[in-house]
């Protein structure tokens, strides 16, 4: 929660916009509400002005209760923006002040007398709509406290996306990035509009298509770990196209003839068909230092390119390079076993596989490193973040290509997997597993940090104590620096209850993933969070 009665600690972020509404509604308004809604959310303060030294200050507003309704009357407006995505008790009056100050003794409008007016207006006497009759006044500038309108965007839900401005969501489209509000792409609108229609993007059946588009030692191999599994299953012998439509990987049209879907193509396809359909399908594989040499890529013409096919070889690739815990390892002190991550590597891997928008730029990109791998598909997060982490479905963007993983072991089905995935790291003393959401390209990049020198095994007691704070502090000390804008270790340490050594190695995690930024004030440092 925003703390305005010290507004002045405040900058704007890609998080926070400030606007001075004295001249009516401000119209600019709906390009940011766009903007946050089809990004992470954000706020919105009306009534604030951004001082030279980038610090906010409120401003006289004539009526904060005219622009509220204004807001409410253009917000259900359709012709002015495509949703209302608000709850009411997201627009809301507040007392804001600098320094600390209140404003507690604000005249209300209609209450003011002539000493507070906009330059240029005698007696006070505003331009907006009279309230209850009577003109409204805007009391004196710079006095430092004033009553503002906040407006709190949240994420718009996948299918309310885009939400835009006017009547064409090419032109009224808005998105959020370090620099402010921008007009969002094409490609940018057509991934928020597929993603809208609802549905799994892998149902649709290619008509022209049919077995011949498909690896067929692709297939044998997937249908060998499903028979594994399945054991009970086997003396069904199915035929090939029976058990390609029972995963839903074909399926058969009015006259019987079975067609490619496009789950099946892309799990088990050839990559020069796989590219007739989705033109920027790509997958690569690369290794710290080795780049080119011993990378895996699916245009290279030397194995299928198909989405099973590079799981198979990219986890055979990660679990023999090594190191990880063997199964019935314990920590040390503990005596329990240690979850194997590999389990957890290859689910990550697959979840990837099965989230990623086909359509969208630059592929699927897997990235294995001496200390960390990083997994990034193309697409934004369809949930937010947070209740991703605390274990919600994360409505997988291709439904089918997830359940025909589940159905050979790889994940549980629950869509709980990263939560799973977090809960191996920190048993065996891990570094907390990070997730990032890029825009304009969208992308979701998986880090799982990696370790492997024999000490670390000596280190796992202290490390999985470290590992617990990360996990259970780090998404605090964000909100903590949110509401309080500045603050130094000790004091830090003392709204987590933590020591200030344990602060200050969260606070270097922090500024190491480039979320906050370090200053120096009176020889001490203080930390923000990064513009």
């Amino acid at each position: 929660m925003l703390h305005f009665e010290e507004i002045d600690k405040y900058r704007e972020n890609n998080r926070i916009e400030a606007k001075r509404a004295q001249g009516g509604f401000p119209r600019s308004l709906w390009e940011t509400y766009s903007a946050f809604a089809n990004t992470i959310g954000g706020v919105i303060l009306l009534g604030v002005e951004e001082l030279p030294d980038k610090s906010f200050r409120p401003v006289r507003l004539p009526s904060p209760e005219w622009l509220v309704e204004e807001f409410w009357r253009l917000v259900n407006d359709r012709q002015i923006v495509s949703a209302n995505i608000l709850e009411e008790s997201q627009v809301q009056i507040v007392e804001a002040g600098i320094g600390g100050q209140g404003a507690g003794e604000l005249p209300l409008p209609g209450q003011g007398s002539g000493d507070f007016s906009l330059p240029g207006q005698e007696n006070g006497a505003s331009f907006f709509p009279a309230q209850n009759g009577k003109d409204s006044f805007v009391p004196a500038e710079g006095c430092g406290r004033g009553r503002i309108v906040v407006i709190e965007v949240p994420r718009a839900d996948r299918r309310e996306k885009p939400v835009y401005i006017g009547n064409d969501p090419y032109m009224g489209s808005y998105r959020r990035n370090g620099e402010g509000d921008y007009r969002c792409t094409r490609d940018e609108v057509d991934s928020m509009l597929r993603d809208a229609a609802g549905g799994s993007q892998d149902i649709q059946v290619f008509q022209d298509m049919g077995m011949e588009v498909l690896d067929g030692e692709t297939v044998e191999r997937y249908r060998r770990m499903y028979t594994a599994r399945h054991p009970e299953e086997a003396r069904e012998q199915l035929s090939v196209p029976e058990f390609l439509e029972k995963l839903g990987a074909m399926e058969p049209d009015g006259s019987g003839i079975s067609h490619v879907t496009a789950a099946g193509l892309l799990m088990f396809g050839r990559e020069p068909e796989i590219i007739k359909k989705f033109s920027r399908f790509r997958l690569e594989y690369t290794e710290e230092g080795d780049a080119a040499l011993n990378g895996i890529f699916s245009d290279s013409g030397d194995w299928s390119g198909s989405l099973f096919d590079f799981y198979l070889r990219v986890s055979d690739r990660i679990m023999s390079a090594g190191p990880f815990l063997s199964e019935g390892q314990t920590q040390e002190g503990k005596g329990r076993a240690a979850e194997d991550p590999r389990k957890g590597i290859c689910e990550a891997l697959a979840n990837a596989l099965s989230h990623a928008n086909y359509y969208d730029r630059m592929g699927v990109v897997v990235r294995r490193e001496r200390k960390q791998l990083a997994i990034a598909n193309p697409g934004d997060m369809r949930v937010a973040e947070e209740a991703v982490l605390h274990g919600a479905a994360p409505d997988a963007r291709n439904e089918r290509i997830s359940r025909m993983f589940h159905l050979i072991g790889v994940g549980d089905g629950t869509g709980k997997g990263l939560a799973g995935i977090r809960r191996i790291w920190n048993g065996n003393g891990w570094n907390r597993p990070r997730l990032l959401e890029e825009f304009n390209p969208d992308r979701v990049v998986l880090i799982l940090p990696l370790t492997g020198e024999e000490a670390a095994g000596k280190q796992l007691q202290a490390r999985g104590r470290r590992e617990h704070l990360e996990e259970t502090k780090l998404p605090r000390i964000l909100d903590y620096l949110t509401d309080n804008v500045r603050a130094g270790k000790k004091e830090i340490a003392g709204a987590m209850g933590i020591s200030e050594k344990e602060a200050l190695g969260c606070l270097a995690l922090l500024e190491k993933e480039g979320m906050i930024v370090r200053e120096e004030s009176a020889g001490e440092a203080l930390y923000r969070l990064r513009d």
